[in-house]
């Protein structure tokens, strides 16, 4: 039984019905909202000219009769459009359209008015044989009202827009109507007008005004949009798409583009029914993306987590942490495996919250991603992952896991996703959506996104990295359609003919309006239901489409109840999707009073009742539509919005203290809002600006633990713009660990005069407060600055200064860090490997003294690198073998691939192609399971110089190929020195001179710039090489000299490109007819190889010396 609450006057005391307005003892208005509500209004100012001048003349009796009538005309005409007499002052008026019930055509019905009231002004005159004349100016903007002074007949309406029509009007001259922008935008349709001059004022500027000639007949153009009615071209389309996905068993990506209410769910849920009879039917997942947005990054993918995992918000951690667990391996373990499915549901109980992974570890981890584009080699940004930096990127752990689960959920049954809202989605998951279906794969999997088309406005290339992507576009709805739609809308049942002609060709199209319009009609009670048809019982068939969906929607807002319109508001508050025990935790409502507001609502169609709710306990509520929330919320003073947000942020926190770390982002929303709507009214809520900072530092480390880089910068820059305006940067601790913080993620973002303004003022800040641990981290940071603006030997000073002082505050993950670091640096620099050993040495033994695998796993795998480019390929293998076997102990996967393609060049060299082949195969395997577009094309890369060496010219060309193309779809850079040089030798060894000139000069241009000088020289000496089979001996001697000297003086480092570089050179003076001179530096080149191990080289070098000695 439904609980009926009562509304109490504050007057009298009466209790009224819940639908009630006003007391049904007194009179006096029952206000639900408090005294004060925001909304965008238009005002009007009317002065009398001449009356100064008459109060000479005539006694002040008859002067005060003559101001009366005058006041009683215009009262008459304003209130026949609608407005209402704010107040007069002396002989002006001031009048509202827009209070207390607002029309969606409130500034046309004002210079309606305005235009009367001239009118009427000359009759007066006649009337009263006088000479007055009136100055009228309109402004529409954001005012604030009390209510309840409205009922005492005073508006008391404050706002920048009072102040501007009151300056306006002064401006107007007599008889004349001046109105601002924004009522000539709203009612260009109706209004003939012209452009006055600009006139500067002080408080102003310098604000474009127009003077009204008068109406127009001119019809009113809008902007229409469309719904579900008239879809069967596109659900013919959908139904084809899906029977292709199911039969190809390959994914696809829909996006249905259309705005806000023409039908985008509609058509999806119509689909998804009918899809319910197709065999096979498929597995829906459903996820919206959150309309406030930042840092929500992946919440439509745990809602559908939860769907598939039967997880609720009323489980603990533990709990949920075990439905997740089991409901993975039941889907991925037939098809991955144990171990494979341990590790996906490993990384989705992370993404969930239901497992939180160590900050440095998840830190490091994206800190060594980024530096791999860093230290690839100067300008180019890309570089070979087996050979520095390359780390698990939390957001490619995140794609890896959702691919592994999606696609074995898949494999037996055809799976369709459903993104809603997607236009409300960060990048980070737009980039992710993309990269699930860019590859392809063997799984019938649907992803239908649902987005407007401002979605296309921020991000002009979603769907660009792969073939596998569709756009849908909804048009309006044609006359026909709309008709039907009415007529659905209303169960069968037919409006009369005028009503119906009247709304079609107000609604011109578009569906939301068309149900708006009719439910406000309904509402409103024009439009009567008796005896099974719809009756029209008002005198009038004046049917305004609104000039913009906010005032339609206001327009219905205005005629709930106090409390009706009081649930909605705080509704607003929570979001598209509420709560009601949200609603009453807001306003201190009871719940019998929320449970009747809510059915009020649903029945009025503002609102629905979800069939199943997120939020354990609660039923689960939403919005019909995103706009209704907006305008509610747009209601509400700033001061309550801010108390509002403080409360629903204490309710969902204590609902969240067994749920993970999942409502981070969430709190830190609304933490936020309550403090900035504080603090515009004028405050400066010290204590609300300190709860904001410290929820946005949480979520953006959650953020940053999960790899949405961009998403965390914007949380920490939130806070930091919290910290500046309430002046709390005076707190010296707090400003410096935030803009530390901060410099953690931006130093990764190509950004580094951020990060040298921000450690700048840390390393004063930590040194005055005494926080050398903030003192070592911002020389780490400075470090990375320096060196992504190359300055290398700088990077390298501010390297040494952070391990200094971690080694001193006995920091040894910090100093773990600072030391892999230095490897990394030095390594990239070629020619310091002994130093880049000693580093990663010492990072190892720190990391194995702490029992942390997975960094010893990274710095395993790096070292054996460095000793393999060093020409130690026995040590070299050994570590590797060890990174590889740490790697999958700790599920370490990039350094799994690393591992696997530094062995496969150990295979290369020592001779053996099977082993070589099949290690190279299996870190592109790893490549594809984590999504890493850049790690795989470079995985080619060195499989393509294989074959080459092999003589399969052909393969090798394809493996090249296939690289270029996979740094396209990822959006790198697909012509770096080294494809470049790549395809040279191809293309030297088919005999195309031509073509291998063109691409051994691109890559030796390319690398002119850059300080690495190994590239340089290797390059070098493949341009020679192509420039002796020309037949231009000179040059060839110039640049194979260059490139010899640059790796003979490397310190004994870098034997194998001296020994590679010396048998080009050999080939080359054997082309120039220079035998001996090739059979000595061809004999320099064997022995090098015999040195390193290199056996298969050995036995390439003895071949080219007897053809030589023949």
């Amino acid at each position: 039984m439904a609980v009926e609450s009562s509304t109490r006057c504050p007057q009298c005391g009466t209790s009224n019905p819940p639908q009630a307005q006003f007391c049904m003892q007194c009179g006096t208005l029952l206000q639900g909202t408090g005294a004060a509500e925001r909304r965008v209004v238009t005002v009007l100012f009317a002065d009398l000219v001449g009356s100064t001048r008459l109060t000479k003349q005539l006694d002040p009796e008859p002067m005060r009769t003559l101001i009366a009538r005058f006041f009683a005309a215009m009262r008459e005409e304003i209130a026949r459009y609608g407005g209402t007499i704010e107040k007069f002052i002396g002989d002006a008026v001031m009048a509202v359209f827009g209070m207390p019930a607002a029309h969606e055509d409130d500034p046309e019905r004002a210079l309606r008015a305005a235009l009367a009231m001239q009118r009427r002004m000359v009759s007066l005159n006649a009337d009263l044989e006088t000479d007055l004349h009136l100055r009228i100016a309109i402004a529409t903007g954001e005012v604030v009202a009390d209510l309840l002074a409205a009922a005492a007949g005073q508006f008391m309406v404050t706002g920048e827009v009072v102040n501007f029509a009151a300056r306006l009007q002064t401006q107007a001259p007599p008889d004349g109507i001046v109105m601002d922008e924004r009522t000539c935008e709203a009612t260009r349709h109706a209004i003939a007008y012209e452009m006055l001059p600009l006139v500067e004022s002080a408080e102003f500027g310098a604000r474009p005004r127009f003077r009204v000639i008068g109406l127009t007949n001119k019809p009113p153009t809008r902007r229409l949009q469309a719904e579900m009615i008239g879809r069967d071209e596109e659900m013919q389309f959908l139904q084809a798409l899906y029977r292709r996905v199911v039969e190809g068993r390959h994914p696809h990506l829909v996006t249905v583009i259309a705005a806000a209410g023409i039908g985008k769910t509609r058509l999806v849920e119509e689909f998804l029914q009918r899809l319910t009879h197709h065999d096979p039917p498929p597995h829906v997942l459903r996820g919206r993306c959150p309309a406030y947005g930042e840092g929500l990054t992946y919440w439509p993918l745990l809602e559908m987590l939860k769907q598939e995992c039967d997880i609720t918000d009323y489980d603990p951690v533990p709990v949920a942490g075990q439905k997740l667990h089991d409901a993975v391996l039941r889907v991925c373990e037939p098809v991955l495996g144990r171990d494979e499915s341990e590790m996906v549901a490993d990384d989705l109980a992370t993404m969930a919250g239901t497992e939180i992974p160590r900050d440095y570890n998840t830190l490091w981890k994206t800190r060594l991603a980024r530096l791999k584009t860093l230290a690839e080699g100067r300008p180019v940004a890309v570089r070979d992952p087996s050979v520095g930096s390359e780390t698990r990127h939390s957001s490619e752990v995140v794609l890896h896991a959702l691919r592994g689960f999606l696609y074995a959920r898949a494999r037996n049954e055809p799976l369709v996703l459903v993104f809603e809202d997607l236009h409300w989605a960060e990048q980070s998951l737009l980039e992710l959506l993309e990269r699930l279906t860019a590859r392809g794969g063997e799984a019938p999997l649907l992803i239908l996104c649902l987005a407007r088309p401002d979605l296309l406005e921020r991000y002009p290339t979603w769907g660009m990295r792969g073939r596998e992507h569709t756009a849908l576009t909804l048009s309006p709805l044609s006359p026909a359609h709309s008709s039907r739609l009415i007529t659905g809308a209303l169960r069968g049942a037919v409006l009369p003919a005028d009503v119906r002609d009247a709304v079609l060709a107000r609604a011109e199209g578009n569906p939301f309006f068309l149900g708006e319009i009719i439910s406000r009609l309904i509402d409103e009670g024009s439009l009567v239901h008796e005896g099974g048809k719809w009756k029209w019982v008002s005198q009038s068939l004046d049917i305004r489409i609104p000039d913009t969906i906010q005032a339609l929607l206001l327009s219905r807002l205005d005629l709930l109840s106090p409390l009706e319109k009081r649930v909605i508001q705080d509704a607003s508050v929570v979001g598209r999707t509420f709560w009601p025990g949200a609603i009453s935790a807001i306003d201190s409502l009871a719940p019998g009073e929320t449970a009747a507001a809510l059915t009020r609502l649903t029945e009025r169609d503002l609102v629905e009742e979800r069939p199943a709710s997120s939020l354990a306990g609660e039923p689960e509520f939403a919005f019909n539509h995103a706009l209704i929330r907006e305008v509610a919320y747009s209601t509400l003073p700033k001061a309550a919005r801010s108390d509002h947000h403080r409360r629903l942020a204490t309710w969902l926190q204590e609902r969240a203290v067994d749920h993970g770390e999942e409502f981070l982002e969430i709190l830190a929303h609304h933490r936020e809002h309550a403090w900035r709507y504080r603090f515009e009214t004028g405050e400066r809520a010290d204590d609300l600006a300190r709860d904001a900072i410290d929820a946005l530092r949480r979520a953006a480390s959650r953020a940053t633990a999960l790899g949405t880089l961009p998403e965390a910068r914007r949380l920490y820059e939130r806070a930091l713009t919290i910290v500046r305006s309430a002046g709390l940067h005076a707190d010296a601790t707090l400003y410096a660990e935030l803009l530390t913080d901060h410099s953690d993620v931006v130093k990764w973002m190509s950004a580094p005069a951020t990060v040298f303004a921000s450690t700048e003022t840390v390393l004063q800040l930590a040194q005055h407060i005494g926080r050398d641990d903030l003192l070592a981290r911002a020389w780490l940071n400075r470090a990375f600055a320096e060196y992504d603006k190359n300055n290398l030997q700088t990077a390298e000073s501010a390297l040494y200064n952070a391990r200094e002082l971690f080694e001193r505050l006995a920091d040894r993950q910090g100093e773990a860090e600072a030391y892999e670091l230095l490897g990394i640096i030095t390594h990239s620099l070629r020619g310091r490997l002994s130093k880049a050993q000693t580093a990663y040495r010492k990072a190892l033994q720190l990391y194995e003294a702490m029992g942390e695998g997975k960094g010893a796993a990274r710095t395993t795998a790096f070292l054996g690198r460095a000793l393999l480019d060093a020409g130690e390929l026995a040590q070299a293998k050994s570590l590797l073998l060890n990174a590889l076997g740490l790697a999958r102990t700790h599920h370490e996967r990039i350094s799994e691939a690393r591992s696997l393609i530094a062995l496969a060049i150990v295979e290369h060299l020592a001779g053996d192609p099977i082993a070589c082949v099949s290690n190279f195969t299996g870190a592109i395997a790893i490549w594809q399971q984590l999504g890493d577009g850049v790690g795989e094309a470079y995985t080619h890369r060195h499989l393509g110089m294989h074959l080459l060496r092999r003589g399969k010219v052909d393969e090798a060309e394809r493996e090249i190929q296939t690289a270029r193309q996979l740094l396209h779809e990822h959006g790198t850079v697909e012509d770096s020195p080294f494809l470049l040089r790549s395809l040279a030798e191809i293309y030297l060894a088919r005999g195309d001179l031509a073509r291998a000139a063109e691409y051994a000069e691109r890559a030796v241009t390319t690398l002119e710039a850059a300080e690495d000088e190994v590239p340089q020289a290797t390059h070098r000496v493949t341009l020679g090489r192509v420039r002796a089979a020309q037949g231009r001996a000179e040059e060839a001697e110039t640049l194979f000299t260059q490139g010899l000297e640059i790796l003979a003086g490397q310190n004994q480092e870098y034997r194998f490109d001296l020994a590679v570089s010396l048998l080009k050179y050999g080939e080359a003076l054997q082309l120039m007819q220079s035998p001996r001179r090739a059979q000595e530096v061809l004999q320099q080149a064997r022995s090098l190889f015999a040195q390193i191990g290199a056996s298969n080289f050995v036995r390439e070098a003895d071949a080219k010396l007897e053809l030589v000695r023949a």
